[in-house]
Order: C-alpha cells, then structure tokens, then sequence
C-alpha cells in the first residue's frame, strides 16, 4: 500500500502546486501522476515549463491495457524523471532507479471518460510499486461531475481534499465530498480521507472547517504565491526559497503523509 490520492473543488488554489511540492520534498522514492481528466496538462507545462512528454502518458498506458500487457513495466516506462540527476531540474526519462518520477496525464479531455476499464488494473499497478519502495502521489485535479476513480479510491491510504479556508470553498467541498467519502468505500487504514487547509484562518480556523465538513485536517499549507510559483510554473527559486512559508509547510506537510502511508503498508503486510 503506497497511494495517496490528492483532490480539491471549486475555488480551491494549487493541488497540482501541492502535488509537485510533496512529490520534491518527499523522502522516500515516489511517483507523481497527472490524473487530471480536464486534460490541462499543468505539470508539463508549468513546473516542467512546456516540456514535451515525447508521447509519454496514460493514453501508453490505456494501449497496454487493451493490448493486455502487464502495466508493471509499461507505467514506469511512460514516466519522466521529475528532476535532474543533480536535483538542479528536470531532465531524462524515468526508471525506478530514479527517486522522483512523473507520469504525464491525458491529452485530450474526452480520454478520462474511455478510461474506466483501466483504473482497476492501473490502481493495482500503483499498489504493487509500494513491493519495491516507491510511493505513488496521484492528482486527479478537481473533483467533477463523473466524481473520481472508485478503484484508485479503494486503493488509496490517504485521499486528501485541498482547499482555501473562505465559505465559498467550504460550501463546495460539502457539495462534492459525499463523492470522495463513498460508504463503499473502507474507512480503515486503506481508506483514510482528510483536508488539506491552504492559507488557515482566512478567516476560518481549522478546527471550525474540520467539525463543519466532518473530516479531519491532515495538513495546512501557507499561502505564499512568490514562492508557489516555482511549482506551480517552473520559475527560479528566490534567494529566501528555501525559508519560505511554504516550502517550510509543503516538507512538514509530505513528512507527515510519507509517516502516513508507511504505517498503512506495514498494517497490510503485517
């Protein structure tokens, strides 16, 4: 067991900000995978500034599947590597040698919806990355209509929900959370689902969010766009980066999680 599930509703900034901040600061090998069914394609062109994916990415994936080949070997091979060699940048493609991988997500944003056969497989696929220590942070971008994937769901150790402290961003979780918090869903250490507060007590704390929305607040993460944008766009890290609100939150924030899943991996093996 090595899933967490990362999402956020209406008006809720920077999950994919969060998402590639955790997957940086994580301290164990880990996985980061676009599944976004908007299809905006926010890592490649923002932290990873408009690289191209070479073609990489869950439509390979999809292939695979319809083709019936193990997805084992074919998702790490659609990977990219999320950062240089150096840790300076990104740069190469991914093996499981690397400690920071990438999964490009959907091209277009009709795939998600021809995706459903896949997830099952996919999910398991995740799961079984946690036999050779790699940890899988997956960012399914806001939850829609269609809700999320029943099977990365079921998988998940930790699903968090991102969003700002403000009513409009409560009131829309409380609209959309009975899409994460499925009663077929486990409620036990495979199935664990928390917020995560972005900019805290603006103007609610978050014990008043927590008790409203009936969750519990996993983490909270500063509100610091000078230094979010070296995530959220690829841009130089300033010269106080490494003091920063946010970078200070993000590494609390991925050490607690990272804690987290490691503890639902040994109550499954156990």
């Amino acid at each position: 067991m090595a899933i967490m599930c990362l999402t956020s509703c209406n008006g809720a900034p920077g999950g994919t900000t969060l998402a590639v901040g955790l997957a940086l600061s994580w301290p164990r090998p880990v996985l980061l995978v676009d599944a976004d069914p908007g299809a905006h394609q926010s890592v490649l062109a923002g932290y990873l500034t408009g690289r191209s994916a070479g073609g990489k990415g869950l439509l390979r994936v999809a292939e695979a599947h319809r083709d019936r080949r193990p997805l084992r070997e074919v998702v790490v091979d659609q990977c990219l590597s999320l950062v240089a060699a150096d840790g300076a940048g990104p740069e190469g493609g991914g093996t499981t040698g690397d400690r920071r991988l990438f999964l490009p997500g959907f091209t277009k944003p009709t795939s998600a919806a021809h995706f459903a056969g896949v997830w099952e497989e996919l999910a398991d696929t995740f799961e079984r990355l946690g036999d050779v220590d790699v940890d899988v942070i997956v960012d399914l971008g806001r939850i829609g209509p269609l809700g999320l994937p029943a099977p990365l769901l079921e998988r998940s150790a930790l699903t968090a929900v991102v969003l700002r402290s403000d009513l409009r961003s409560v009131m829309s979780a409380r609209v959309h959370l009975p899409t994460v918090v499925d009663p077929r869903v486990s409620t036990g250490p495979r199935g664990r689902t928390g917020l995560v507060l972005v900019d805290p007590g603006r103007p609610y704390p978050a014990s008043e969010i927590g008790k409203a929305l009936g969750l519990p607040v996993l983490a909270q993460v500063a509100h610091d766009p000078v230094a979010a944008a070296h995530f959220s766009d690829g841009a130089t890290q300033h010269r106080r980066f490494e003091a920063s609100p946010l970078l200070r939150s993000i590494r609390n924030a991925a050490s607690t999680f990272a804690d987290a899943l490691q503890r639902s991996t040994a109550l499954v093996r156990s």
